[in-house]
C-alpha cells in the first residue's frame, strides 16, 4: 500500500466517530513506524558536497566529475602557511581528529517528527547498557550547538569543523565514525540518517544504538514484512561503515503474548532479516549486531560462530535458520515465555 493507502487510512480514523476503535482496526493495515523513511529517495542537496583535499584520496567516478564539471565539487585551499598542514602528515592529523572528535556516545532526540532534532553527549559513556540509563537532569531547554556558545551542554563540535574547507574535509568523516549515536525513537532516527545526513556521510557512521518501539509484530501484515525487511538491508547496504548496532526492542502486551504463543521454527521467519544482516556484516567487515528484547541481550555474529562451529558441514542457510531458532527462542523466554 503507498501513500495513498496511509491518506486513506488516516482519513478513516479521522472520520469515525470511535478514535480508539478507529486506531485499532487501522493498525492491522499499518506498516511499521520507519518503513516511510526507508521507502523514499533522499532529499536533493542544494550545494555538492566537500570533496577529499587530495586528488589520490577520491574515487574514480568523482575525479571525472571534477574534470566534466568544475562546480561538482567545493574548492579547498591547501593552506600552505598553516604548520598544522605543512608540517604534520595526514595520518597524524587524523590522530588529533579522533582525539578531540571521536569516543563520545550522542544521544539523538527530537520531541515530535516535525520538530528540530537536537543531541546531547553522554556524561555517563560507561553505564550506556544500564536499563534506564540517564546521563542528564530532565530540562526542557533546548541544548545548543553553537561553536561559540557559553551553554554548559554545548556540543563543543563546530569550531573545529568550520576552522576551513580543508579541516572539515579531513574531518568530518571522523565525527562519524569515531562516535556512537543513540536514538529512543523512530522518527528522530529515520529522519536524520534517511532525510537530513548525505549518503556519503552515512557510509561513515560506525556505531549504532536504538530504543526501537514496535507498535505491533513486525510481521503481521504485509506492509510491516516489507518494512522490516527494509530496516535490515539499509543496515547492511546503506550503513556500510558500520562496526557495531545495538538494537533495543520494546513491544506492546499483545506483541509480546504474540512472540510467546509462536513455536520457534514458525517464528523464525521474521528472525530471518535480523540474522541474515549479522551473517553478511559479520563476514564482509566484522560488525557486531546486539539485539535486545527483555533483559537479554543476544549478540547474532557470536551465535552464528558458535552454531557454525559445532557443525562445520551446515550449509549458509542452514546456518542461518537454525541461528533464527534460537533467537526466536531465547527472545520467547526473555519475553516470559516458557523454555
Amino acid at each position: 500500500m503507498s501513500s495513498w493507502g496511509d491518506s486513506a487510512i488516516n482519513a478513516f480514523v479521522n472520520l469515525t466517530p470511535s478514535s480508539p476503535w478507529a486506531l485499532k482496526v487501522a493498525e492491522q493495515w499499518k506498516g511499521l513506524p520507519f518503513g516511510k523513511y526507508l521507502h523514499q529517495s533522499p532529499p536533493r542537496r542544494q550545494r555538492t558536497l566537500t570533496g577529499p583535499v587530495d586528488p589520490s584520496q577520491a574515487s574514480l567516478w568523482h575525479r571525472l566529475q571534477i574534470f566534466s564539471n568544475v562546480s561538482t565539487s567545493q574548492h579547498a585551499y591547501e593552506q600552505t602557511s598553516s604548520p598544522f598542514f605543512s608540517r604534520l602528515p595526514l595520518d597524524i592529523r587524523i590522530i588529533i581528529y579522533e582525539l578531540i572528535l571521536g569516543g563520545m556516545v550522542f544521544h539523538i532526540e527530537s520531541a515530535t517528527p516535525q520538530s528540530r532534532i537536537y543531541h546531547l553527549i553522554c556524561n555517563r559513556p560507561h553505564a550506556i547498557n544500564e536499563p534506564n540509563h540517564q546521563c542528564h537532569e530532565l530540562t526542557t531547554q533546548r541544548p545548543s550547538s553553537a561553536p561559540r556558545d557559553d551553554y554548559q551542554e554545548a556540543s563543543g563540535l563546530l569550531p573545529l569543523l568550520v576552522t576551513c574547507r580543508r579541516a572539515y574535509s579531513e574531518c568530518v568523516g571522523t565525527l562519524y565514525s569515531a562516535n556512537t549515536f543513540q536514538f529512543t525513537s523512530n522518527h528522530a532516527a529515520f529522519r536524520l540518517l534517511k532525510v537530513m545526513v548525505p549518503p556519503q556521510r552515512l557510509r561513515s557512521l560506525g556505531h549504532f544504538r536504538m530504543v526501537m518501539r514496535l507498535p505491533h509484530h513486525p510481521h503481521m501484515n504485509s506492509r510491516s514484512k516489507r518494512d522490516w525487511a527494509a530496516l535490515w538491508e539499509f543496515f547492511a547496504d546503506e550503513m556500510v561503515g558500520l562496526q557495531s548496532l545495538y538494537l533495543k526492542l520494546l513491544m506492546l502486551h499483545d506483541t509480546q503474548e504474540q512472540i510467546r504463543r509462536t513455536e520457534d521454527a514458525e517464528g523464525a521467519e521474521w528472525i530471518w532479516p535480523m540474522v541474515g544482516m549479522a551473517a553478511a556484516v559479520n563476514r564482509t567487515r566484522g560488525c557486531r549486531v546486539e539485539v535486545v528484547t527483555g533483559a537479554e541481550a543476544q549478540d547474532l555474529g557470536r551465535m552464528l560462530k558458535r552454531v557454525a562451529s559445532t557443525d562445520v558441514a551446515v550449509n549458509d542457510a542452514a546456518l542461518v535458520r537454525s541461528v533464527c531458532m534460537q533467537v526466536h527462542r531465547r527472545m520467547r523466554i526473555s519475553l516470559g515465555g516458557g523454555g
